[in-house]
Formats: C-alpha cells, structure tokens, sequence
C-alpha cells in the first residue's frame, strides 16, 4: 500500500513538473508560435513575434495590430493582445504599458500592473503611472511623477535551426525571468542611464503604500538582502521591505548607488557588516542590516587601512 502511494506522488510530481514547463518559440512563414519542448505545436505559428517563457508565461505580438498579449504553458491566452508592451516582473505580477495613438512610444504612455491571479483589475484602476518597478518580496516601487524617463527596450535575437542568431531579426519583446531595478532605464549614445528624478513610493501587492507619501524619493535602487537604497534632497539612505528608512536619508554616497565608489573593498555579511556609507567629510562607515555602526567612520582615500580597522579575513576581494 505504502509503495502504491509513493508511486502516485511521484507521477502526479511527474505530471505537475511536465505542466509546468516553459514553452519553446518556433517560426513558420515566417510567423511565431510555441512548441512544448518535446516538439509539439501548443500554439499555432500566427503570432509576429513571441518571447521568451518566463514564469510559466510569454508574450505574443498580434500580426494584425503589433500588440502585445499573454499565453500561459497551456496555450491559454491570459491577456489580449491589447497592449503597447508587457514586462514580465515577478511573483505573479505583469507591468503593462499604454501608448495612446499620436504618443511616443516608451515617454508619453503610462504603466499599470496586472496581477495574474485577476486578470480583469488594473493595478491602479484606469489611471496609469510614469514608471515601476518589479515586485521583489512582494513589494515594488513605482514612479507617480511624469519625468519622461525612458523605459529600456529589450529584444529577443530570432536563432537559426544551427542555433545561430540571425544578423538583423531581433525581435522586441517583455520578458525577464530576473528582472531588476537597472533594467528599467534606457541610455544615451555614449551608453550612460537616462534616469530624472521622480517620486517614487513603496507599494505592496495589496495596494497598500509603506513609504511616505508627503515624501517620496529621488530616485530608488532594487532590494537586496531586504534592504533597497533611497535618495532625496541629493542624499541617500536605504529602506525595508516595510518601507522603514533603517539608515537614514543623509549621506553623501552609499553603496550601489549611481556614482559610488565600485572599487571599494566590501565586508563579508558573517562580519555583520552589509552597507557601507560616506558622509560629507568623505569618510566611510560600514552599517548592519539595522543601521547600526559595524565599523566606525574612517577617512577613505582610495585605500582602506585594513589591519587598523577589521581583520583581513572579513574582506570580500
């Protein structure tokens, strides 16, 4: 009895594994489609492009129309093709993007979320925003000001049957299967980001705002290890997942943020040690996830006096 039970968890675990895989883009007179990665045709080959799976979804481009909906690994359509461009965030969230007609593409429109589980309620109802971010820990940041920031456009490069690319015949498209903060922000000729200042809050799935909203940030950076850095009034400081500013908005440079010194040397977390911060005088501290002092202040000139300061084995070269 124990066996026969043993054995049917492990085809149903089977069955569930073999659902759950991503589907596999394939053309055909030169329309796209899905293939089930054991060659058979799931969606039919009508589309003008398609993406990429990630999460169990992709996104396909109307032939008609140019734009973009949602298939699940089904073959299901989840969103009709109805949008100017889907991005793939995370946990089971979509960024969608509205260019109304006479607009330009990727600075007049606006974005909203779709939540996957109800498809049918925008994020926001019918009011857009300038920009956000993708769900991290269930939280995401979101832009309110009209900045005219430009979002980056990503492509997928169509692959021969050799699994070659083809030169010229990428194919722009919304899917990331690790999504982040930097993969918001187009740049300029010279490759620099082109990022303005905006006001952003922290909202969570529910729509509830956790940061302040007489107070919005500058600029904000992605979650990492629970925490995210913040910037206003030209100083930074980093926030929780709840939207508590652990290390206070008043330094001059932090780590991650644009224009911090890449360079430096970083302590390991075991040291307990996560973040390191400048004041305006230039001297360097390193805070723990709480924002509390590890390492006092000390004066940085390009070098670190290590053994004065920490062991050497709390370094991360």
């Amino acid at each position: 009895m124990k066996k026969s039970v043993v054995t049917v968890i492990s085809l149903l675990c089977v069955t569930a594994s073999l659902c759950a895989q991503n589907l596999i883009p394939y053309e055909r007179s030169g329309k796209w489609g899905y293939k089930s990665p054991s060659g058979e045709v799931v969606v039919n080959a009508k589309y003008a492009a398609v993406s990429r799976f990630a999460d169990g979804y992709g996104v396909v481009y109307d032939d008609k129309t140019g734009l973009a909906g949602l298939v699940d690994a089904s073959g299901r359509m989840v969103l009709e093709p109805k949008w100017s461009y889907l991005d793939l965030c995370n946990e089971g969230f979509v960024a969608a993007y509205v260019c109304g007609k006479g607009k330009k593409m990727w600075v007049d429109g606006t974005w909203t979320f779709i939540d996957l589980s109800r498809p049918d309620s925008l994020f926001f109802g019918d009011r857009g925003v300038d920009m956000v971010g993708p769900f991290i820990d269930g939280v995401a940041w979101v832009n309110c000001a009209e900045t005219k920031t430009m979002r980056k456009q990503r492509y997928m490069p169509v692959m021969d049957k050799r699994g070659k690319k083809e030169i010229g015949r990428d194919y722009l498209l919304g899917v990331s299967e690790s999504f982040m903060m930097s993969d918001l922000w187009a740049r300029d000729d010279d490759g620099n980001y082109i990022v303005y200042d905006g006001q952003w809050i922290l909202v969570d799935k529910d729509r509830n705002v956790r940061t302040d909203m007489e107070k919005p940030y500058q600029m904000v950076g992605e979650f990492r290890d629970g925490l995210a850095w913040v910037k206003r009034d030209g100083l930074y400081g980093y926030v929780n997942i709840l939207g508590e500013e652990v290390i206070p908005v008043i330094y001059k440079s932090v780590q991650g943020a644009p224009g911090s010194e890449t360079t430096s040397l970083l302590l390991r977390p075991e040291s307990g040690a996560v973040r390191w911060v400048m004041n305006g005088k230039g001297e360097m501290a390193w805070l723990n996830e709480k924002g509390e002092v590890v390492i006092d202040f000390v004066k940085f000139n390009g070098k670190i006096p290590v053994g004065s300061v920490v062991r050497e084995s709390m370094w991360d070269y």
